[in-house]
């Protein structure tokens, strides 16, 4: 990919696996409730994409992104105003200048992001 380097990449597609793993637990709880759902193909399609985006992620990330999907619901957490908002604790300032790397927060552990504003 053009323009944007490794870590950007690697980000990009944690970030697509996040609303990926969202978007699959969002159907799975529609059908416990009784929304009828196209016979899971739309489930396995995700499931698939799914697959395809964790290829794409080095093993280490993609390990550390597992490990915490089974610990939290949410695996990568938003930083705003300097907080994690996955524990909603306040990051040490020297956090805030790496924005550009792909960090985890001291606290709970999730992989952090930061939103271009």
């Amino acid at each position: 990919m053009a323009g944007i380097d490794k870590k950007e990449e690697i980000m990009m597609h944690l970030k697509s696996l996040f609303d990926l793993d969202n978007l699959i637990v969002d159907m799975q709880a529609y059908k416990k409730v009784g929304f009828k759902i196209e016979e899971d193909i739309g489930l396995i399609n995700l499931k698939k994409m799914r697959a395809e985006i964790l290829k794409k992620i080095p093993k280490e990330y993609s390990d550390a992104y597992e490990r915490l999907r089974k610990r939290y619901p949410l695996a990568i957490a938003e930083v705003k105003n300097g907080f994690c908002f996955g524990c909603f604790q306040q990051l040490p300032t020297e956090m805030l200048t790496k924005q550009k790397d792909i960090v985890t927060c001291p606290n709970c552990g999730r992989i952090l992001f930061w939103r271009e504003e």
